[in-house]
């Protein structure tokens, strides 16, 4: 079981993350996330951690030019997307690195999780969605869907549904790796996380080990570890 803690805003916040031993630390960049921080905030951020390569910057770019600005300026090449389609995520892979590279003057290779809104149900068109995506990204982030948006609600994906999901994307690519997300938190992890590691590689937690959004709970963090260690 690996531990994802997203929305981190602040250093303290940062440490005990990192104390507790979260296997990667989300930094949110998207203007409608109560969770929002700069990039100038992020890289301060990142230059304090002890290990960089935990740090994940998540993103919801207007185009491929308005991910590689935030990808350069950031100097963090663990992306999750929350929009662009699988060719242009394609494109960026296949094009990016080298852009970054001339520009960073730092060897880098781009891993990409796109996240994908689930609901309920599963329609036809949304097995054919996370089948395109699962073509092209190291990893698949399923997280519940609110009016086409993802991230922030709160809310749980249906067991069954998030099975049904993670079976679709390994079926349709065996090497994919997988995130849950929405609204997960130490109860559910305490009580269904064996069941779900089957499935999944991670699972993602903001909300549920928060005060308030973009206040981390300490405590809640350290129970969450403790059901890891186990």
């Amino acid at each position: 079981m690996k531990i994802k803690i997203c929305g981190i805003r602040d250093k303290r916040d940062l440490e005990v993350c990192e104390e507790a031993g979260a296997d990667l630390i989300g930094f949110i960049n998207i203007e409608r996330s109560k969770r929002m921080i700069g990039i100038g905030e992020i890289k301060e951020l990142l230059s304090s951690m002890k290990n960089k390569n935990k740090a994940v910057l998540v993103i919801e770019p207007l185009n491929m030019a308005d991910a590689e600005e935030k990808i350069v300026n950031s100097g963090i090449f663990n992306i999750q997307l929350h929009s662009l389609s699988s060719d242009e995520i394609r494109k960026l892979k296949e094009n990016y690195p080298k852009k970054i590279e001339e520009k960073t003057q730092k060897t880098s290779q781009l891993t990409i999780t796109r996240a994908v809104g689930i609901s309920e149900v599963i329609e036809q068109d949304k097995k054919k969605e996370i089948e395109n995506f699962a073509d092209v990204c190291d990893f698949l982030l399923f997280d519940y869907e609110i009016h086409g948006k993802t991230g922030g609600t709160g809310m749980q994906i249906p067991t069954k549904t998030a099975i049904e999901a993670a079976e679709i994307a390994k079926s349709h690519d065996k090497d994919v790796k997988l995130f849950l997300a929405g609204g997960m938190n130490v109860s559910r992890i305490k009580n269904e996380g064996r069941i779900l590691e089957k499935y999944f590689e991670f699972f993602d937690v903001n909300s549920g080990v928060e005060y308030k959004p973009g206040i981390k709970n300490k405590s809640k963090i350290n129970d969450l570890m403790e059901i890891k260690a186990k």
